[in-house]
């Protein structure tokens, strides 16, 4: 029983603090969204209009690629564990209400 409630019980504790940090994360930075925004607007507005060289093709590329290898990776590994999901959701709606 110990072998088998062990690997349980490290998965909860892992989801959790990963959950709740994520949250205090998330609501950290929310107060910023309005910034990043603004900055992201005036960064693509510059491109646009041929104030700045932005090579658009490459940075989609990059993160598609990017995106590519990890998605996989991480949504199997989330499926694939009920039991860190769940503490991960627990942890993740109290660090968004504490943070």
């Amino acid at each position: 029983m110990d072998e088998l409630l062990t690997p349980i019980v490290y998965l909860l504790v892992i989801g959790g603090v990963a959950g709740y940090f994520m949250g205090y994360l998330v609501k950290r930075i929310s107060g910023m969204a309005l910034t990043i925004g603004v900055f992201g607007f005036l960064l693509l507005f510059m491109a646009y209009t041929k104030t700045i060289d932005l090579n658009l093709d490459e940075l989609v590329a990059t993160v598609t690629k990017f995106a590519d290898i990890l998605g996989p990776l991480g949504f199997a590994t989330l499926a694939s564990s009920a039991p860190f999901v769940g503490s991960f959701v627990v942890g993740l709606v109290l660090g968004l209400r504490r943070g």
